[in-house]
């Protein structure tokens, strides 16, 4: 296989690159002379650029240098929704089938599945919600691989381009489509060795940060549940409602509790505040009480512009510290600065960890 990868690359890959095939840091370099030489005006054309590239991440995949091909794959994926600005919608299922096949080979279930999920997003727009067998490879790999039943996946087919018809600027990342739908499909658990990694989107990311402030919240909701998605095991729902209050988003931790998300317990709540001034002394009292009411152990809020008396232990802040003190219940506090470490590359779930020790251990900022 490596070598019709490689007879094939000869006759289509600049011949500038063909060298870094041999060399051990290849794929890095790679990654530098691939946007420069196939622009994203190229990767338009899937039988040319984009055929090239696939081509690079194969040779890594089929060599099991999955992280290699991973990273091949990805900046692909990441160069065709940036070129959607000037192109329109751009079809992205090879990248991300591709990426689904490295986490399954790694033994990464939860991974491998979303990235399906996200694969048959831009299949069902492509194919009008109907997917084949015999067009897509997306279908055998749901279907055989993952116990999907062809009814399941014909379902969400016709969501998924429903939702693209619908709002077609949004449509342009799977992510958003799959926010959209019920999560059915998440019947994978994560295997340990998964539970630390912590893979996003940073362009989605960055495109939801954008557009916070709207006055509504509901972009800060999107966003806060994305984030918390991406978690391996983490289920989520948003604004659902209860017969005294709405949620903003409920989550679920599933799976083997191996770090220190065993002490979140099983269901824990997150309070979204995309307001223009600090988040006060009320709404850290409420929402605690929210948790109380649901015996929640654990909270995130969200809150763009933080809290009152940030830094002073004061106002918020100290509330913040009373809650666990008097009632064990840690609310960790997120916002826009750590919104925009996350797309920049922050690890959501070390985030957490470490806000999640500060409020408990009542540590102060080195």
């Amino acid at each position: 296989m490596v070598n019709e990868i490689v007879s094939e690359l000869e006759k289509k890959a600049d011949r500038s690159l063909l060298p870094l095939l041999q060399v051990r840091d290849g794929a890095a370099r790679m990654l530098e002379a691939l946007p420069q030489i196939y622009s994203t005006n190229l990767l338009v054309d899937p039988s040319r650029g984009q055929r090239v590239w696939e081509l690079f991440g194969l040779f890594f995949l089929n060599q099991g240098r999955y992280h290699e091909a991973l990273s091949i794959f990805t900046a692909l994926y990441h160069h065709l929704l940036i070129a959607q600005d000037a192109a329109g919608h751009l079809h992205k299922g090879m990248p991300l089938v591709w990426i689904a096949d490295c986490y399954s080979r790694m033994g990464f279930p939860v991974h491998a599945k979303r990235f399906l999920m996200l694969t048959l997003c831009e299949d069902a727009i492509r194919e009008n919600g109907a997917v084949s067998p015999e067009n897509t490879g997306i279908y055998f790999r749901l279907v055989w691989f993952h116990g999907v039943s062809e009814r399941e996946l014909l379902r969400f087919a016709r969501l998924f381009n429903k939702l693209s018809i619908e709002n077609t600027e949004r449509a342009k990342f799977p992510e958003w489509i799959l926010q959209q739908v019920d999560q059915a499909w998440m019947t994978e658990l994560p295997s340990p060795n998964e539970t630390g990694i912590y893979v996003i989107n940073p362009l989605y990311v960055k495109y939801l940060l954008q557009n916070l402030g709207e006055g509504y919240g509901t972009e800060l909701e999107l966003l806060g549940e994305y984030l918390l998605t991406c978690m391996p095991g983490c289920r989520t729902v948003r604004r659902p409602r209860s017969g005294s209050t709405d949620y903003d988003i409920v989550c679920a931790v599933e799976g083997f509790e191996v770090d220190f998300r065993s002490e979140l317990g099983r269901y824990f709540v997150c309070e979204c505040k995309d307001w223009n001034k600090p988040a006060d002394f009320t709404v850290m009292a409420k929402f605690c009480r929210v948790l109380d009411s649901i015996k929640s152990r654990f909270g995130i809020l969200f809150a763009k512009e933080g809290i009152s008396g940030q830094g002073q232990t004061r106002y918020a802040e100290r509330e913040q510290l009373k809650v666990f003190q008097d009632r064990g219940i840690v609310i960790v506090v997120v916002d826009k600065e750590d919104l925009q470490n996350i797309a920049d590359g922050a690890h959501f779930t070390q985030m957490l960890r470490e806000k999640f020790e500060a409020v408990r251990l009542d540590l102060r900022p080195s």
